[in-house]
């Protein structure tokens, strides 16, 4: 049995690939640090700040969102309006998150990760995981931008290819063939291995054009037909 393929993907390999793993990666480290974050504040009785959990929701969306658009990639095809869709949705949730904590950080991303600022090792690790979260959101919204942009542009040129203009085709007027038998005028044929004519051609002995030549059926006038015990003759019945 032939083996079942999915259709034709019109998005290019490596770019296509390349922001998906870009998505994927943002999201994982973006979703684990944010874990880490709430676990700890949970244990210590604060209140997780609201930035924490858009980006904690907007990181597990957009690997959910990865995960089903590979599943029709490999399967049936990636329709690029569901991905328009999907990461149009992901790019507002990313800007949004990404602006929130930028705002909230604003005072950590210039300060140097050192005792000085942060007063212990402890201090130092918690500064470092913050720009590494500000970092990876950034890549976030960055990919999840660019692969939209991918996805218009596909759509543009799948939307393109399936609009056809008629060209001008050389068509071979109609012609007659010989052998009409109406009242038109005949027309030559193309090659003139047939434009003899009928009168030109050569004829049997004794025979008017192609009548077939007379007594070649004839078997009882002049001919002896019976049957003589084993030999071929008259008067033996």
């Amino acid at each position: 049995m032939a083996r079942v393929k999915s259709a034709p993907s019109h998005y290019p390999r490596v770019p296509f690939h390349i922001l998906r793993a870009a998505q994927l990666l943002s999201s994982l480290v973006v979703g684990a640090i944010m874990l880490y974050f709430i676990w700890h504040l949970t244990h210590d009785h604060w209140k997780t700040p609201w930035t924490f959990l858009l980006l904690t929701a907007v990181s597990l969306l957009t690997v959910l969102a990865l995960t089903a658009t590979i599943v029709l990639h490999c399967c049936c095809g990636l329709n690029p309006r569901l991905n328009i869709f999907l990461n149009s949705g992901l790019a507002v949730l990313w800007a949004v998150g990404f602006s929130l904590l930028s705002w909230w950080m604003s005072g950590t991303l210039t300060h140097v990760c050192n005792t000085a600022n942060w007063h212990d090792e402890t201090g130092i690790m918690v500064c470092r995981i913050y720009k590494s979260l500000f970092t990876f959101s950034l890549l976030g919204l960055i990919s999840t931008l660019l692969a939209l942009a991918l996805d218009l542009y596909v759509r543009a040129r799948q939307t393109q290819r399936g609009i056809y203009k008629l060209q001008d085709i050389d068509v071979k007027p109609a012609t007659r063939g010989p052998f009409t038998d109406d009242d038109h005028e005949a027309i030559p044929r193309e090659s003139g291995a047939f434009d003899v004519p009928y009168a030109a051609q050569p004829k049997m002995p004794g025979a008017t054009g192609y009548a077939v030549p007379e007594g070649q059926f004839v078997y009882g006038y002049g001919h002896d037909t019976g049957y003589h015990g084993g030999q071929v003759g008259r008067g033996d019945f």
